[in-house]
């Protein structure tokens, strides 16, 4: 592969993984805001005692596979006059749980173009020896 090819090569995978890097970081701000929203919900129902009969736990089941909308997350973190409901606690749980699942794929992707990365650099390196 001629070295003009490679820098190109070089040059879309660093691209690709810089844009990447700020899809997790963006990912990871929204599910900090979706778990401090959540926690003020419960925190708003129930004293620590009451918790247990709610049967709020740690680890809910994803109710939804995909990525949420932004105005989703908004609408989740920043609700307008809405009253705090048990219900309220199980989608916000529901909202991270997908989340998780899309901040997973962005970060495999991201790993493969860092690996993609260095194999092109690598190439780059040897052809200039």
């Amino acid at each position: 592969m001629p070295m003009t090819d490679v820098a190109a090569v070089i040059a879309e995978l660093r691209h690709r993984r810089r844009e990447l890097r700020r899809e997790v970081a963006r990912v990871r701000w929204w599910r900090r805001l979706v778990r401090a929203r959540q926690d003020l919900v419960v925190a708003q129902l129930a004293d620590a005692e009451e918790l247990h009969r709610l049967g709020v736990s740690d680890e809910w089941e994803a109710l939804a596979a995909g990525a949420p909308t932004a105005t989703e997350l908004a609408d989740a973190v920043w609700p307008e006059g809405a009253k705090p409901l048990p219900s309220s606690v199980e989608a916000l749980a529901a909202l991270d749980a997908r989340l998780e699942s899309y901040e997973t794929r962005v970060a495999d992707n991201l790993e493969s173009v860092t690996q993609e990365m260095v194999r092109a650099l690598g190439q780059a390196h040897r052809g200039q020896q």
